[in-house]
């Protein structure tokens, strides 16, 4: 009678050896420890993968934006975007419930970038007027929207201005990350409002100020919209204040430039040029 595990060479009376069957125990148990291991790891990583593609991904969006902008300009005797379509009390005028601002008006962004911040939750963003796409990893076809979704704002003074009218355009911010009617917080003591004072529910498309929607004057001092939170009182020197990006958030100069804009940056001080327009 014959056996798998007979041994020619082993001892007389020696039974089948288990200690196969133990190192299998053992290596599942190393198994086991690597996956718990591994998966810890990666719950530890990915929030941090996920943030990187985020920043990138609204990197590239301002980028492309900035260039459509540019392109507009090209195309424009030298002169911004209009901020908004305006209506008769000289706020944003609705049409179907959206308003007409100056992304609606640019050329279209290329294929892979968007008006929206993937970091951006959706109280925060702004819908407007104008077709854009929605891409979905779970489908391969792009939805078409009959509105766009904005999560970035831009500079109001600069609204059909000429470009050369700004001095120093490396230094002048011309879009940011903004937040929609002081969603989580955000600074905006002035929302548009109707005649009837009834507030306007659309407003994070522009950028203004603590103490008018357009143009400074030398009260103002600070800057409304910006995607910092709990930021609503203005205290903008307060610590461990969180934004879109951790703790700052993206912005686009007058010359194209991609730059950094941190908490302190949205009071206007008299010694910087990044929100003013001489």
């Amino acid at each position: 009678m014959s056996s798998h595990n007979y041994d020619p060479d082993a001892p007389e009376g020696a039974g089948p050896s288990l200690a196969n069957q133990h190192v299998t125990k053992r290596d599942a148990i190393v198994v086991a420890i690597l996956v718990v291991v591994l998966a810890i790891a990666f719950a530890l990583i990915f929030p941090i993968m996920r943030r990187n593609s985020d920043i990138a991904a609204c990197k590239q969006n301002m980028a492309k934006i900035g260039e459509s902008i540019r392109i507009y300009v090209e195309t424009n005797d030298g002169r911004f975007p209009p901020l908004y379509d305006v209506g008769a009390d000289r706020t944003p005028e609705l049409h179907n419930g959206l308003p007409i601002v100056w992304a609606s008006v640019i050329p279209e962004l290329p294929k892979g970038s968007s008006f929206a911040c993937p970091s951006a939750k959706k109280i925060e963003n702004t819908k407007i007027n104008g077709k854009s796409l929605q891409t979905s990893m779970f489908s391969s076809q792009d939805k078409l929207l009959d509105h766009i979704i904005l999560s970035y704002g831009m500079f109001a003074p600069l609204s059909t201005r000429a470009v050369s009218d700004v001095a120093l355009p490396d230094q002048t911010f011309m879009l940011a990350e903004t937040c929609n009617n002081g969603a989580r917080g955000v600074y905006n003591p002035m929302p548009f409002r109707l005649a009837n004072g009834e507030t306007v529910p659309f407003d994070g498309f522009a950028i203004g100020f603590d103490n008018s929607y357009v143009m400074p004057d030398p009260q103002s001092r600070k800057v409304t919209r910006l995607a910092f939170y709990g930021t609503e009182k203005g205290d903008f020197d307060k610590a461990g204040i969180e934004a879109r990006h951790q703790k700052m958030i993206f912005g686009i100069y007058v010359d194209g430039h991609l730059g950094k804009i941190t908490p302190d940056q949205a009071v206007m001080k008299s010694n910087s040029n990044t929100w003013m327009v001489r």
